[in-house]
């Protein structure tokens, strides 16, 4: 993500440290950490105009949205064509970040704006704005609840409808915090998420904020973006059909079709 203020830029090489001595010792508050590598099943073209924030896969259609002031947007793929099936340009002064689907809306949020958009997911119009605070980074859907980031090491469980917040969780891998949360994706009662300016992705418990999965993936990036500071790996989409990942990142040509593999 660009125009953020930057954080920590040392954050990968602490988790790597962290995961080193946590992964050795094999379980972290009573929960195992697993190390996996990841094993490409397919690659597919990618828009490499798209400033990746949010991925999302509903059957057929991919979902992705794209930030930047004045070129935010969110656009509607058919998965096996490529073809647009629709688009919803934000207004200027609107930075869109991460997008999930709740029944027949998408929710889609802004950075620094406090504003989330809802979305028809049919046609992509707008239905609504709800507004919230604090920034808005990524955005997942877990049970009965949305689940958001905001570049913090905080997750937060928010009412769908209203989008107050339930509770909130703080990411650790073993001792140490895991900040820089971008985008979600939740699977099977937890959630991965995507650790800004890094090429890892952890899986994180949602009762207790532990992570109890890492996946390191530089060899992703295509070499085409390595010169450009801000087209990092970013945007992860569960296929529960194949039990596989799509995984692309920012202004990246390609997307790939992949598993985790112990």
């Amino acid at each position: 993500m660009t125009l953020r203020r930057v954080r920590s830029r040392t954050v990968a090489a602490v988790l790597v440290v962290a995961c080193a001595s946590a992964c050795s010792a094999g379980r972290v508050h009573d929960t195992a950490i697993e190390s996996w590598r990841v094993e490409v099943v397919t690659t597919l073209p990618h828009d490499p105009a798209l400033f990746t924030e949010g991925l999302e896969l509903d059957g057929t259609v991919l979902y992705e949205s794209s930030g930047l002031y004045g070129r935010s947007a969110v656009r509607a793929v058919d998965r096996a064509s490529g073809v647009v099936l629709g688009a919803f340009s934000f207004p200027e002064g609107f930075f869109a970040e991460g997008l999930t689907r709740v029944g027949d809306r998408l929710i889609v949020l802004s950075w620094q704006e406090h504003t989330a958009f809802v979305l028809d997911a049919a046609t992509l119009t707008e239905r609504a704005r709800i507004t919230y605070g604090g920034e808005g980074w990524g955005i997942c859907v877990l049970g009965d609840d949305v689940v958001t980031s905001d570049g913090s090491d905080a997750l937060t469980f928010r009412d769908p409808a209203t989008f107050r917040p339930r509770r909130t969780v703080n990411v650790r891998l073993g001792a140490t915090p895991v900040r820089d949360l971008n985008e979600l994706e939740c699977v099977n009662g937890s959630v991965y998420a995507n650790i800004w300016k890094s090429d890892r992705i952890v899986r994180i418990g949602a009762k207790t904020g532990a992570v109890s999965g890492v996946v390191d993936l530089p060899e992703l990036r295509p070499a085409s973006t390595l010169a450009d500071a801000d087209a990092v790996l970013n945007g992860i989409a569960y296929d529960a059909k194949t039990g596989r990942f799509l995984i692309t990142g920012k202004r990246w040509p390609v997307m790939y079709d992949v598993r985790f593999v112990k």
